[in-house]
């Protein structure tokens, strides 16, 4: 009998998928189990003075008491006592430094829910000024998740407007106007909290992330609140985002997520001709693994330019529709316009400049490269990453894998064993090895090349472009994923960590910095388990060079005592792919140079 693919269990960073759970757990619960305090949205960080909105919430108090607020370290609360699921505004005082924010039931003082903030100075909020897209992928109370939009940076920590687009398995909410706050400690780690103008999203549109910035362009970026657990990227947006001329020509793109009707998994890629100055979508090929069931179509549609946020829609005649937000040109962000019945998201990318429908081959993969991609199988969560050098004529002359199939770790050579192949458009297949998998749910994918000068992990970087994006084609997988370049060099440094896993008891998500130095990481990182976070939690972690496959090490990261095995390809001297090869969890991110 033909194994059902299980619910989505995991997502891969910018394109990917989500472990289904029906609630998150509170950030912090007091040992009594007859009453509960949940505060959900305390961001890790403030600038001195800043104010924002905080909210807590009492389960089980019969008296409907309430909430006290106060702090230690200093900071104001206007008013000192709300309902429960009342907003207080906090000022931070005018000092750096560390404070805990308590809220207190009234009704019994013995439960509180406390929140770390780090006060910081103003200075270093100008790392973002200007307008940036952000895209974040996970779950929240409902199960599957997306946010995607626009802010706008001041340069001195507040959002001055953008919009965004929120979508779940029972909603669809956008476009929706969004102000806001920022803070970005020296070191590059911060925090934003989106004030967004839309009550039907969770806790009233009010959302919280943390983001480790990597330069004034690009920062890896989760959600920190008690709302939802997701992971994702800030890119600075550029001029050409907004004019409809610019989108124009030959895409390929993949997104996934869930079928809620059928209560499977789903991911969908393919290479389009568009025009937003039209608003056609001339032509395209099509490709959909909806639960393990894969076909293969055309089609047509059309589309709207871009608004002054850069935003627009498209709709194809397979009945699939997006929303877009542009970081560039030839770098478009999707939320998909069917859901609720149909929860999706992922990226666009363009295969060549403007006007162009780019001419590809086989010859098109040559070289070495990194790739990854992450999703479900019929065993549960999966994840997997790798390195090759392809000879430009379909053939792997090196290579080697790693792969996590719901805790079923395989490290295999995948050289002279496996085979791909280019067509004109873009659009190929990658057959892997079985050995790539012991399980056997692996080996059959399709590939779509893209521009060679495009990064397909920091987009607005001008080097290590090309690649293409991946989408698992085999009838007991469905995920995405990346084949990027690969170059060498040392491993030392300051880097920004994104790491997104799943376990048993649910999502995780992490953003920090480390220091890499003689084979050892140290830092922090801020962490959103399942719904509950802690701010500057200390991460070490080891790497040793694998001896027999250059750009490979391997090794662990310890957060709070425990040890997580981990396993690194390097794209390159300043980027990083993670992968988690423990039976206990599943799990991909990145680790990118400050």
């Amino acid at each position: 009998m033909k194994k059902t693919l299980r619910p989505l269990h995991f997502m891969i960073l910018y394109a990917g998928l989500a472990l289904l759970v029906a609630a998150f757990s509170a950030c912090s619960k007091s040992s009594q189990a007859s009453m509960t305090i949940n505060l959900t949205n305390a961001p890790s960080r403030l600038t001195v003075n800043q104010s924002v909105s905080l909210t807590a919430t009492v389960a089980n108090d019969s008296s409907n008491e309430g909430v006290d607020w106060s702090s230690t370290g200093g900071g104001s609360f206007n008013p000192t006592h709300t309902a429960s699921g009342g907003t207080t505004i906090y000022t931070a005082p005018a000092t750096s430094g560390t404070v805990t924010i308590t809220a207190t039931a009234t009704a019994n003082t013995a439960v509180k829910a406390n929140a770390t903030v780090t006060i910081v100075p103003v200075g270093s909020n100008s790392m973002l000024s200007g307008t940036y897209v952000f895209s974040v992928q996970g779950v929240d109370s409902n199960g599957n998740y997306t946010a995607t939009g626009t802010i706008v940076a001041d340069g001195n920590g507040n959002i001055t407007s953008g919009e965004q687009d929120y979508a779940d398995v029972s909603l669809l909410a956008g476009p929706d106007a969004v102000t806001g706050t920022y803070s970005i400690g020296p070191d590059g780690i911060g925090s934003i909290t989106l004030n967004v103008n839309d009550t039907s999203l969770p806790q009233n549109g009010v959302e919280t992330f943390s983001i480790a910035v990597t330069s004034a362009s690009h920062a890896l970026i989760i959600q920190f609140d008690g709302t939802a657990a997701s992971s994702g990227s800030l890119d600075l947006q550029a001029a050409s985002a907004l004019n409809a001329a610019a989108i124009n020509g030959a895409f390929a793109f993949t997104v996934q997520g869930i079928d809620t009707a059928s209560q499977v998994p789903a991911s969908f890629g393919g290479v389009l001709l568009m025009s937003a100055s039209s608003g056609t979508i001339a032509g395209g090929v099509y490709y959909e693994n909806e639960g393990g069931s894969t076909s293969t179509s055309s089609f047509t549609g059309t589309m709207t330019a871009p608004d002054s946020f850069g935003r627009g829609t498209m709709g194809l005649t397979n009945g699939l529709g997006f929303s877009y937000y542009a970081v560039q040109g030839e770098v478009l962000r999707l939320v998909g316009l069917t859901a609720p019945s149909l929860m999706i998201a992922g990226s666009m990318y363009g295969q060549g400049s403007a006007g162009t429908n780019g001419t590809f081959s086989s010859a098109a993969l040559t070289g070495n490269y990194v790739f990854f991609e992450a999703g479900g199988t019929t065993a549960g969560g999966m994840a997997m990453a790798g390195q090759f050098s392809a000879n430009g004529a379909g053939n792997f002359t090196a290579g080697f894998a790693d792969t996590n199939d719901a805790g079923t770790v395989t490290t295999a050579s995948i050289a002279a064993q496996s085979a791909y192949s280019i067509s004109g458009n873009g659009s190929g297949t990658l057959t892997l090895p079985t050995a790539v998998d012991s399980v056997g749910n692996i080996s059959s994918l399709v590939i779509f090349a893209v521009d060679p000068s495009l990064n397909l992990l920091d987009p607005t970087n001008s080097s290590g472009g090309g690649g293409a994006l991946v989408m698992d084609y085999d009838s007991t997988a469905v995920a995405t994923g990346f084949i990027v370049p690969q170059s060498s060099g040392v491993f030392a440094g300051n880097y920004a960590v994104n790491l997104q896993f799943v376990s048993s008891s649910g999502e995780d998500d992490w953003v920090g910095q480390s220091v890499a130095a003689s084979g050892a990481l140290t830092g922090t990182v801020d962490i959103n388990d399942n719904g509950a976070t802690s701010a500057g939690v200390a991460l070490t972690g080891t790497f040793t060079a694998d001896a027999s496959h250059a750009g490979r090490w391997t090794g662990g990261f310890t957060v709070n005592s425990t040890t997580y095995s981990i396993t690194y390809y390097q794209v390159s001297p300043s980027m990083f792919v993670i992968l988690d090869v423990d039976s206990a969890d599943i799990g991909i991110g990145i680790m990118e140079a400050e």
